[in-house]
């Protein structure tokens, strides 16, 4: 019998280790990734949507798509992002994208070298931290408030790394309902952390994934759109409207830097069923379907925050964010939420840690739980289960 053939030796050194991922066994109470409710999945209308597609554009499909994605669809997206975020690109600037995280690994891939500096708010989405240290970036968390990114801690962090000779190759930023903390930057703040990247020649990539689910206040524009300099990159997505499962995405690029873009993505497109689905049906169904959503979502946030204040008690704090899908709650400093969050996984109670969105790896006494998957009552039943495995591990008092 042949050995086995052994690759081990072979494997490029850029590529990360990662794990053996399955299926698995879904938790009985999912608060740890971001899924919106599957009840909201309009499985009828895109069936609809994908029928009309299909008898307009099917003799397409045996043809290889469009490089950046169908046309129709980019004027789609470029005409939203006109109307919802003030935006004025062309479609020759949206590559469709297979969702956000294609999106954010040809922008970061695209400006990081190995040992780059990049900023990001002080906690920030795990996929982006995971791509950046996949390309051995060394990535800096700036301080937030209660609206995001603070203009003065960017300042002073980019000026703190040029006494070394340092300059960071991006600011990354989520600046609505920002991943893991929910934070809503006003348009003053908006214009402030551009001023501040301006100032020192550093280029944005503004991550709005989440800007389509807002509950109550004002839209405020997009970073992009008050930057008269081609410094913003931008991306967002149909995911989180739609469902993860549709994997269509899009982003934004100054037109000087699409070659570079389209030649990393090449041979990539995003499934053209699809894209055909989802543009025939938010053409027709896209505001509805949002508002359908977002009261879902905000049901949902409430229920959550109402458990969590009954179970946890006033040691507890808790986020009220103005929409996305993410709670950011924390103990007092110096607690350790890990142990009881392990024991917590095993009763069927899937949350993530603080830490899994620091740059550092601080944050052990805070943890983000996603509001969108579990209806109101398996809510309430999770948060009972949650609560009581941070008692046993001593995070908690009943006191």
């Amino acid at each position: 019998m042949t050995d086995k053939f052994d690759f081990s030796s072979l494997i490029a050194g850029h590529v990360p280790a990662g794990s053996a991922r399955g299926a698995g066994v879904r938790p009985k109470y999912d608060f740890g990734v971001g899924f919106p409710d599957p009840d909201s999945f309009p499985m009828e209308g895109l069936h609809e949507a994908l029928g009309r597609a299909l008898k307009d554009k099917g003799r397409d499909l045996v043809l290889y798509p469009d490089p950046q994605g169908h046309p129709e669809m980019r004027e789609f997206v470029a005409q939203k992002l006109l109307r919802e975020r003030n935006m004025s690109v062309r479609p020759e600037q949206v590559l469709i994208t297979g969702g956000s995280g294609p999106a954010i690994a040809l922008f970061v891939q695209l400006l990081t070298n190995p040992g780059d500096v990049l900023l990001t708010e002080d906690y920030t989405y795990r996929g982006t931290l995971d791509i950046m240290q996949n390309l051995r970036a060394r990535v800096v968390g700036v301080a937030t408030d209660d609206v995001g990114m603070v203009p003065e801690a960017l300042e002073e962090t980019i000026k703190d790394l040029a006494r070394f000779k340092t300059k960071p190759k991006m600011v990354y930023t989520i600046p609505t309902f920002q991943n893991p903390i929910g934070t809503d930057m006003t348009r003053e703040r908006r214009q402030a952390i551009l001023a501040v990247a301006h100032k020192y020649g550093v280029p944005i990539y503004e991550d709005d994934a989440y800007e389509d689910l807002r509950f109550t206040g004002e839209r405020k524009p997009a970073i992009h759109s008050y930057d008269d300099s081609d410094s913003v990159l931008y991306s967002a997505t149909f995911s989180k409207i739609l469902g993860p499962g549709m994997r269509v995405g899009f982003l934004v690029a100054p037109m000087e830097v699409m070659p570079k873009i389209n030649a990393m993505y090449w041979g990539r497109p995003t499934s053209e069923f699809a894209v055909l689905a989802a543009l025939y049906y938010l053409r027709d169904h896209l505001d509805d379907h949002v508002d359908e959503v977002s009261a879902i979502l905000e049901n949902r946030r409430d229920a959550m925050i109402d458990a969590i204040r009954e179970d946890m008690g006033a040691t507890v704090t808790t986020s009220r964010p103005d929409g996305g899908l993410y709670l950011w709650v924390g103990l007092p400093q110096g607690t350790d939420l890990v142990p009881g969050l392990d024991l917590a996984r095993k009763e069927g109670v899937s949350v993530l840690p603080g830490s899994n969105f620091s740059p550092s790896g601080e944050g052990r006494n805070y943890m983000r739980l996603c509001f969108g998957y579990e209806t109101p009552e398996k809510i309430r039943e999770g948060i009972d289960v949650l609560t009581a495995a941070l008692v046993e591990s001593g995070a908690l008092s009943r006191d």
